[in-house]
């Protein structure tokens, strides 16, 4: 572990289902590794501002730290940095990591229901799409065509 940081990320327990089922069953991330599932979940809680405290974490580890690339630890400090408001957040690895375990555990729940609703068309497509929506928003609140 260098600079104090964790061996493992970890989910709440309760949890742990979820994410096992948004990798091994009818689903588009079928066969995708724990850390994809966790990043997705990160994300979605970050945007629908669902920060969850782990009351009981899995036992464990949901993945070890070391299998992250450097964009994606850059994205888990980013969310960090933003939640903070404080630069000194960076020296810091285990409030980064417990942020981003916490937007995961808050999360989990819409990206599961996201991925397995019986929505007409697929989740990509559906994702694409809010994507697409929510540049164009942006574009509009700046004024940049």
């Amino acid at each position: 572990m260098k600079n104090n940081e964790p061996a493992t990320l970890n989910v709440e327990a309760a949890y742990h289902e979820d994410f096992e089922r948004l990798i091994t069953k009818d689903s588009p991330l079928k066969g995708r590794q724990n850390k994809h599932v966790f990043i997705m979940a990160m994300v979605k809680g970050f945007i629908m501002k669902s920060r969850k405290e782990l009351k009981k974490k899995h036992s464990g580890g949901y993945f070890r730290l070391e299998s992250l690339l450097p964009e994606e630890k850059s994205l888990m400090k980013a969310i960090a940095l933003y939640e903070e408001k404080d630069l000194n957040v960076y020296s810091d690895p285990k409030k980064i990591y417990t942020i981003a375990e916490e937007y995961a555990s808050g999360g989990i729940k819409y990206l599961k229901d996201d991925i397995l609703s019986k929505q007409h068309g697929t989740y990509v497509k559906r994702l694409e799409a809010d994507l697409v929506d929510r540049v164009k928003k942006i574009l509009k609140e700046n004024d940049i065509t």
